[in-house]
């Protein structure tokens, strides 16, 4: 950090010198040994205590879920030894992997699935919840804006395999941001023209995306009613 925010990115108040350093993207994603290996310079943002340990359990789940579809890759197959070895140390985590598993089903409802396919459930709220968090961490870093949690979005997950929705390719001629190459890239796109809709797209562990579709709450076009300002130009570029 060449320069500490004075405010807390999760809840918008100043955290007056007294602050956690908050990993954005969080640091579940990677695997101890590649941490050791790689050594990466893992980005941080000043969070309160309390704002960033709320997001804790969460996104434990989200990278125990989501682990799973990242298997055949480097940082994935890394990741699941890393959460395995967890397990055996500590019951918590050997809870959250046995309600993950518990997540797959073979006969949902009983239906018969073809051969060698099985119906993989989310907690979808907490799914977005952490999205939603990591999004926010990103765009305050490009633009020093907050982002309210309770801000609407909408979440997506394109499973390795699956084809991606249509707002994913508006992003294709968007720059990649390589900040932790096998883990964690991303790219993202704002549309001015439509009420300053921004598009993101979360790579992790080159297997998974996840995008994420929201309005910016404060509106600065004519048909809002508000009055264009100088503050619209801390909207990531487009």
């Amino acid at each position: 950090m060449k320069k500490v925010s004075p405010i807390c990115y999760l809840c918008g108040k100043p955290h007056n010198g007294k602050f956690n350093r908050d990993h954005v993207p969080p640091k579940q994603l990677f695997a101890k040994e590649l941490l050791r290996k790689h050594n990466p310079n893992l980005f941080w943002l000043p969070t309160h205590e309390h704002c960033n340990k709320s997001f804790q359990h969460d996104e434990d789940y989200f990278v125990c879920s989501l682990m799973p579809f990242g298997l055949g890759s480097y940082s994935g197959d890394a990741l699941r030894r890393k959460i395995l070895n967890d397990c055996k140390k500590h019951k918590l985590q050997g809870h959250l992997l046995k309600r993950v598993l518990g997540e797959f089903e073979r006969n949902p409802s009983g239906l018969i699935l073809p051969q060698d396919t099985v119906i993989k459930r989310f907690d979808g709220d907490r799914i977005l919840r952490v999205a939603w968090k990591i999004v926010r961490g990103l765009y305050f870093v490009h633009s020093d804006v907050f982002l309210p949690e309770n801000s609407p979005k909408a979440c997506e997950l394109v499973l390795p395999g699956q084809e991606p929705p249509l707002p994913f390719f508006y992003l294709s001629e968007n720059p990649i941001y390589p900040q932790h190459p096998a883990v964690f890239d991303y790219r993202f796109r704002c549309f001015p023209e439509i009420h300053n809709f921004n598009v993101w797209s979360l790579l992790l562990w080159d297997r998974l995306i996840v995008i994420v579709k929201f309005q910016h709450p404060i509106c600065y076009c004519q048909e809002c009613g508000v009055e264009q300002s100088d503050k619209a130009e801390g909207f990531p570029p487009s």
